[in-house]
């Protein structure tokens, strides 16, 4: 069995902030403190949002925290960077083109990309989270121009469709890495049944990972490793270490899935390995 990537997904888009959990990173050295640790835990790829260092809310100007994150991180390890081109928007149309433009060359090995549009999944449900697909070509044209690869989030079986619609049109390069995020409500349902059903529409040759949120993060990752996929855990997810209980650090659920791997004799890649894996050059 091929060895098993981690990503430490730290701090999430609007949920999660001090309010919920005072552990979630939030400033510069935090986030690339908890990198760090994550790193050491067994995590090969650190996925990243922009926060406000004081409240932990989403930052209105991202792009010079994601700059700094990358050089205090890079400083530290040899961890994959992963920013994120959801979560959180402070603008739209023209530019916000703009801003993920010039997010591809702030040091970003992977950049996530919701692969449609979809209906919010968190409470009161009343928006939309808009990834129209002359966008997804827009930006993954960004992307591949800043030698960034794509990680493409599937929160249905259409985006799965339309990302191989996309690949007939020569807009996305094989093999790529996908990552089913199973929210439940709007999307897909967080059981095995579902993760399989989808796992068998992907070509073959693609990598894959999955996210769960909450008390699923664990089930999930777990069964997902025992199908040869890879595992996303973190505070983006989920904060709680058990039923009631908020997780220190993210490096705990780090290295609560790395226990379970090598209960099940799954090997856990380091950095270097996952880059190869996934066709990254070295930084």
């Amino acid at each position: 069995m091929a060895k098993m990537i981690i990503t430490a997904a730290l701090t999430g888009g609007e949920p999660v902030h001090k309010g919920m959990t005072p552990y979630v990173p939030s400033s510069p050295e935090e986030i690339a403190e908890e990198t760090y640790k994550c790193w050491e835990a067994g995590a090969s790829i650190v996925h990243l949002h922009a926060k406000d260092p004081v409240t932990g809310k989403p930052a209105a100007d991202p792009n010079p925290y994601f700059k700094q994150y990358a050089k205090l991180i890079r400083d530290r390890c040899d961890i994959i960077i992963n920013m994120t081109t959801g979560g959180a928007r402070p603008t739209t149309g023209e530019k916000l083109d703009e801003m993920v433009k010039e997010r591809c060359g702030l040091g970003a090995e992977m950049m996530s990309l919701n692969m449609g549009t979809i209906n919010l999944w968190t409470p009161p449900y009343e928006n939309v989270f808009m990834n129209e697909i002359p966008r997804i070509r827009r930006w993954v044209g960004y992307m591949y121009e800043a030698g960034v690869k794509p990680e493409l989030e599937f929160y249905d079986t259409g985006m799965i469709n339309a990302t191989k619609m996309l690949v007939k049109d020569g807009v996305l390069r094989e093999p790529l890495h996908v990552q089913f995020v199973m929210v439940g409500t709007t999307g897909w349902s967080p059981t095995p049944k579902a993760l399989m059903y989808g796992v068998e529409q992907i070509n073959p040759s693609w990598t894959w990972s999955v996210c769960s949120l909450g008390r699923t993060q664990l089930p999930m990752g777990a069964f997902a490793m025992t199908l040869g996929g890879h595992v996303r855990v973190g505070f983006e997810d989920n904060i709680y270490i058990r039923h009631g209980e908020l997780a220190k650090s993210n490096a705990d659920l780090v290295k609560r899935i790395v226990t379970i791997a090598e209960a099940l004799n799954i090997e856990v890649a380091k950095p270097d390995e996952a880059r190869k894996m996934l066709g990254l050059p070295k930084p």
